[in-house]
This record gives structure tokens, sequence and C-alpha cells, in this order.
């Protein structure tokens, strides 16, 4: 016994002299998980990060996401959805904008889908390392070629460590890597086939929003071929119609890249801290762009932006409060941060369907009040969803439901089973959301990127 807690006796003396709580017991949590080996030493220490009164989210965070993968690997569901359950409200205060761009206040109330992108966040998680160096010069590269190159680096290295172990040639591990994705491929378009391609695309096209076809066209005027140097990209567009959207880039001193900009000629100047986009339309029509904010720009298509302009001048919050509101609940130290309204969850869900179908799932489901999403990121990434709805009993009955549908199709596919087997369901302590968390390691990452 005196063997095995000696090296915990030591790391005290290690200890910094002024650490928290929080930071003790997560500092003894991780010594006992990855050097000492001892799981119930870990999830003793990760609990005790959970129950102090703390608002170091970073490391609350990273406990929990430490505490799923201990439960899970010793079996015990009980202490999993515990975790789960407390992911929304532990370490963090309920009603916090400082993970939302200032300028994201003079969004037009109409948006009700929004997203948040920490760049500088993700670009330095242990994670996104771990994965590859160039995991995050791949993710956020505007520069096609650059990007097809990290692709094929990565993948021969791969093919080498194949050969290497099945004692082949790396050409034959390559190729025969080769013809699995090819396989994959015609196995996913034939799914698509199935699923009215013709309609999918003609949505697919009508939906694009504008911080999705807009970033890198806009960093490119900007002298940049990636969004790495960006600190923040946001975006909001309404369900009905994703065209109508709006973006904020925060990018590091940008003014000196906008007159440059200019006076290259990819830039117009409209007024102070307005500008045009030369030569570029989204949705048929002028791109603006405002600095909302010392290095915060706000773009959009020109007949959404007079309203814009006049919240600007007045400095009057315009943003969807409904929106807010759900941002507000989501943990600031997310990496990613993604919500929609009531209406947009429905609309989005039911909107295709027919009325007999829609009416039908409507009755028999918990009306959702919004959805939302926090993706962090640490040794792992986490992405936790939570759909708040007014209906506790039912909530109960949907996560049953759920959790027997993807049973269903664990058994039925064998590379569904290996990606919902990270995925755990439960409800809410209050039973008034339903939870899920999905854990996405390095290696299971890299084979997403370079293998599929």
């Amino acid at each position: 016994m005196l063997a095995t807690w000696l090296p915990l006796a030591t790391l005290a003396l290690w200890a910094p002299t002024h650490e928290t709580a929080v930071q003790r017991h997560h500092r003894k949590g991780v010594h006992c998980m990855d050097v000492i080996e001892r799981n119930d030493c870990a999830i003793e220490q990760f609990e005790l990060v959970l129950d102090e009164d703390t608002r170091e989210r970073e490391l609350v965070t990273d406990a929990m996401v430490r505490l799923i993968r201990l439960y899970r690997k010793a079996g015990d569901d009980d202490g999993l959805t515990g975790v789960l359950r407390r992911y929304w409200d532990v370490g963090t205060a309920r009603q916090s904008r400082g993970h939302l761009p200032y300028g994201m206040r003079f969004f037009s109330a109409e948006l009700d889908v929004m997203f948040v992108g920490d760049i500088e966040r993700a670009r330095e998680a242990p994670f996104l390392q771990r994965t590859s160096p160039q995991a995050a010069e791949f993710i956020f590269t505007c520069d096609d070629q650059r990007r097809a190159d990290i692709l094929m680096t990565q993948r021969w290295r791969r093919a080498e460590q194949v050969a290497q172990r099945r004692g082949v040639s790396t050409q034959q591990a390559y190729y025969e890597a080769w013809d699995e994705r090819r396989a994959k491929r015609a196995k996913r378009d034939r799914s698509r086939a199935e699923r009215k391609p013709e309609r999918e695309a003609e949505k697919e096209a009508s939906k694009a929003p504008i911080f999705s076809e807009l970033p890198c066209e806009l960093a490119e005027r900007l002298g940049q071929d990636s969004l790495l140097g960006w600190t923040r990209i946001a975006g909001a567009a309404s369900h009905q119609d994703y065209r109508r959207s709006m973006m904020i880039a925060e990018i590091p001193d940008v003014l000196p890249r906008l007159s440059t900009g200019v006076r290259e000629g990819a830039f117009e100047v409209v007024g102070p801290d307005h500008w045009t986009i030369a030569d570029t339309e989204f949705a048929d029509q002028p791109v603006h762009v405002v600095r909302v904010d010392l290095d915060q720009l706000l773009v959009a298509r020109e007949d959404m932006l007079a309203p814009v302009l006049e919240a600007v001048r007045k400095r009057k919050r315009r943003m969807n409060k409904e929106l807010e509101r759900l941002a507000q609940q989501i943990p600031r130290d997310s990496a990613m941060v993604f919500a929609m309204t009531q209406a947009a969850v429905v609309g989005s869900g039911f909107g295709d369907m027919r009325q007999g179908a829609s009416t039908f799932l409507q009755a028999i489901l918990p009306k959702p009040k919004g959805l939302q999403v926090s993706v962090a990121m640490a040794d792992v990434a986490g992405i936790f969803t939570r759909v708040p709805t007014n209906n506790p009993v039912k909530g109960r009955m949907l996560v049953n439901l759920a959790t027997t549908v993807l049973e269903g199709q664990a058994q039925d596919d064998p590379e569904a089973a290996r990606m919902l087997e990270n995925l755990d369901i439960a409800e809410a302590g209050d039973r008034r959301a339903l939870l899920a968390a999905y854990l996405l390691d390095a290696q299971r990452m890299a084979e997403m990127m370079w293998d599929d």
C-alpha cells in the first residue's frame, strides 16, 4: 500500500504553492490517470473537481471528459450518466456572453440558427496536435493545393506504418487503402441516391449561408491563405432560408490589411469602417463588410445591411433574444458553439415531411425548446448536445427510443457500431432536457481526416 501511494506523496512536493483546490484535484487526477494508472484514484480526484464551486471551467471540462472515458472503461453507466448530466451546469455562469463575439449583437432578429468557432482555441488544443501537427492547417487552409498536399503526405505516412506492420511494400498498402476509400465512397453515393439526391442538392444550394461560402474569399482579399490567423469566426442564418445570413470574422490587426486591400482593388470604400468586396456577390447581391469592433468585421449581403448599420450607429442590440439566451447557457470554454431556436428545430426537423406524419411525430415527441451544442477540446474532443423540452415523460420515452434505434443500427452495420460506441444519451437531472455526448479521440479523428 505504501509503495502504491508513494508517487502521490512525492507529487505533493512538486505542487504549485498557490494552486486552487480545483487545480490541485485536477493535477492529482491527471497523475493518477496518466502516470500511475490508478483509475479509482483518478475518478475520486476528478469527481472532487466537479464538486468544487468554481469558474475554472477549462479544468472542469477536462475532468468531465476524462471521467466519461474512465466510467465507460469501467462499465459504470450510472457514473457516466451522472457526469453527462452535469456538463451544462458545473463550473460556469449560466448567463455568460463572453464566448460570443461582440458584433453578433447587431445580427438581425430573424436569424435563428447560429454558430461560433474559436479558431485560436482549436488551433492550440492538444487533441488536434495529437491528431497530427498538420491537422489544424488542413482544416483551416484556404489553399486547395496545400490541403491536397497535406492529405497525400498523411495518407502516404499511414501507408508506411501499415506496410511496416504487415511486411508489404508501401505502394501496396497505399493502393489497398485507396481501393477501400473508393468502395466507401461508392457505398455512400448509393445511399444518397436512395434519398432523392436532386431534391437534396437543390435544397443545399438554396440554403448555403454566407459564413459557409465567404470566409476564404474574405481571407484571400486580406492577403491570407488560411483562417489560422483569425481569432474567431461566427455566423447566423434563418432556418427558412440559409442565404439570409450574416458572418463575424475576428481578425487581429485587420485595419492595415483592409487598407492594403483597398489600394490593391480588393475592397471598395463605402464610408468610415464600411467597405464592399470588389466584384463579389452573394445571393446575387453585393457583399458588404462593416467593422463593428476593434478587430471584428460583420459581413452581410446588401439587402440585409440597413438595419445593421442603424444598430451599429446606435449600439443597439438586435440579435434574436431566444437564440442569445440559448447561447448564453453554453459553457464559455467551448471550442465551438451551435444553437437553434425552438422554431428552427421544429422547422428543420419536420419541414419537409407530409402534414400527417409531421403532426403525428410532433404529438408523440417532446416539444423541443431549442438545441444547444458545445464542442470541447482537451486531450480528446467532446461533442455535447442539449435539447431543452417541455415534457419530462416524453423526454424519457425519447431517450429509450433513441437508444433502441441506435443499438439496432449498431447490430446491422459494423461501421455504425464503431461510431456509436462513444455516444451516450441521457436525461438532464431535472428531466427537462435531453442530453447526448460523443467523444472523439485523436486516433479516430485521424482516421476520419485521412482514411475516409
